[in-house]
């Protein structure tokens, strides 16, 4: 199985390829930005859903979540965690023995991260066992709905009043947004081959027709990389464009009011 936040249902084989030309960094930035958009509460899209019941190996951990509703390329999912001191062999075996009864168990290791998952009803539920930068182990666990029929928890009206102009023939590879009482994130990651100047450019006065205005830019090492940040009515974007030795990649963020 793959690790979730960075292969999703609905990526063509030539999407997977291009995204790998990218690097890990790329998905290693989405993943940053997840963890720090805001957390979302009851009063979200999501809140509806029967998410399936999560398991902790002990009383005394202190859960967190990551991201309470996300829909990643329309497929809603949410993520919890938890942080230990020393190794994660306890943690492994109580989700191995808790998901091994489950239906579409499998294991797996990405980039030296150890992974378990199975299939809950309609979600898949994957968890991560991973190094922090502070000396400890997170546990991160993550439900996302990948079967039967799946909800749409974003309308085609927010759909339209956060996009932002990209120049035709840029790949899309992650589409993301992330709800919070009264405001959502859109993240969107895409790919091209032009150059920095060119993306920049490009986005820069398509926003300036779509009405918005650009609160700052600016292109640093040696014109490799380049960040505009825009903002119309309750809306504010950045959009961050770096070359990657192979093209660009370009990384979208816009929050913005829900209503």
């Amino acid at each position: 199985m793959t690790m979730m936040p960075l292969c999703w249902p609905g990526w063509g084989t030539g999407a997977a390829r291009r995204l790998s030309g990218l690097g890990t960094r790329l998905a290693w930035l989405l993943v940053a930005i997840w963890a720090a958009l805001p957390l979302a509460v009851p009063a979200a899209p999501g809140s509806a859903i029967a998410w399936p019941a999560i398991l902790f190996p002990d009383k005394n951990l202190s859960p967190y979540w990551v991201a309470e509703l996300i829909v990643q390329n329309k497929i809603p999912m949410q993520i919890q965690a938890f942080d230990v001191d020393g190794d994660t062999r306890k943690a492994q075996r109580f989700y191995q023995e808790w998901l091994g009864g489950k239906a579409d168990y499998s294991e797996t290791t990405l980039e030296g991260i150890p992974i378990v998952g199975a299939r809950d009803g309609n979600f898949r539920i994957t968890v991560e066992f991973r190094p922090l930068p502070s000396g400890k182990q997170q546990v991160r666990i993550s439900s996302a709905w990948l079967h039967g029929a799946v909800p749409q928890l974003v309308s085609d009206q927010l759909q339209r009043r956060s996009y932002l102009a990209v120049p035709m023939g840029t790949d899309e590879f992650s589409d993301t947004f992330s709800f919070d009482a009264d405001r959502v994130n859109r993240t969107t990651v895409w790919g091209n081959t032009l150059s920095v100047e060119a993306n920049e450019l490009y986005i820069r006065e398509q926003a300036l027709v779509a009405g918005w205005t650009v609160l700052s830019r600016k292109t640093i090492k040696g014109g490799t990389r380049a960040q505009v940040v825009l903002r119309r009515g309750g809306q504010e974007a950045v959009i961050a464009i770096a070359h990657n030795g192979v093209g660009c990649s370009i990384v979208i963020s816009n929050t913005l009011p829900q209503a």
